[in-house]
């Protein structure tokens, strides 16, 4: 598995004190994080599993007529 499909993403964090600002633009500002590290595994590893399955297409031997 590529190393990217096993990176931690890196979250926002609230402040010490938050207040209700910084509790609603977490919320939203979490949300993006989640879905961009999830979008960027699922590249890593669609992108593992075509290289994966190109190197096992050019292994199979080709049939000449």
């Amino acid at each position: 598995m590529p190393a990217q499909a096993a990176a931690p993403c890196s979250l926002y964090v609230l402040p010490e004190r938050p207040t209700q600002a910084d509790l609603e633009a977490g919320y939203a500002t979490r949300g993006a994080q989640i879905l961009a590290c999830d979008a960027a595994r699922r590249l890593a590893v669609e992108t593992h599993a075509a290289e994966h399955a190109l190197e096992a297409e050019l292994r199979r031997p080709t049939r000449r007529r």
